[in-house]
C-alpha cells in the first residue's frame, strides 16, 4: 500500500507533510506505514483514496490505476493550503478573490502588451 500511496503523492507534487495536514492523518502515523510498524486502518486507507480520488481498491494495490486527471482544489483544500484552516469568513473569501481577479487582470495585460511587442519586432 505505501508504494503506491508514495506515488501518488510523486505524481501530484505533494509531501507527506502536506498530506498530513490536508488529511488529518499525522506525519508518525504515515512512517510507520512507510516502515511496516503499523498497517492503516480501513477508515485511514478511505480517508486517502478520498484524498487522491482513487478508489480504496487501488490504492490497496488490487486495482488497475485509473488515469490521473487532474482536478482542482475543494475550496477546503485551497485554504487549507493558503491559511493553514479549511474554512475562512466569507468577507476574507471575496478579498482573496478580489485579489486574485486584479493579478490575473494584470497578467493577462502584462502578456497582451507582451504578445503586441512580439509582433512588432517580428
Amino acid at each position: 500500500m505505501y508504494e503506491i500511496f508514495a506515488q501518488l503523492m510523486k505524481d501530484r507534487g505533494l509531501t507527506a507533510y502536506r498530506v498530513s495536514c490536508d488529511t488529518g492523518i499525522s506525519q508518525a502515523t504515515l512512517s510507520d506505514w512507510k516502515h511496516g510498524r503499523s498497517v492503516p486502518k480501513a477508515d485511514k486507507l478511505q480517508v486517502l483514496a478520498d484524498y487522491f480520488q482513487v478508489s480504496l481498491g487501488y490504492l490497496m494495490g488490487k486495482e488497475e490505476p485509473v488515469p490521473f486527471v487532474n482536478v482542482p482544489p475543494t475550496k477546503e483544500q485551497l485554504y487549507t493550503f493558503l491559511f493553514g484552516t479549511p474554512t475562512i469568513s466569507d468577507e476574507a473569501a471575496e478579498e482573496v478573490m478580489a485579489y486574485a481577479r486584479y493579478v490575473a487582470q494584470r497578467e493577462k495585460e502584462a502578456y497582451l502588451k507582451q504578445k503586441g511587442e512580439q509582433k512588432q519586432d517580428g
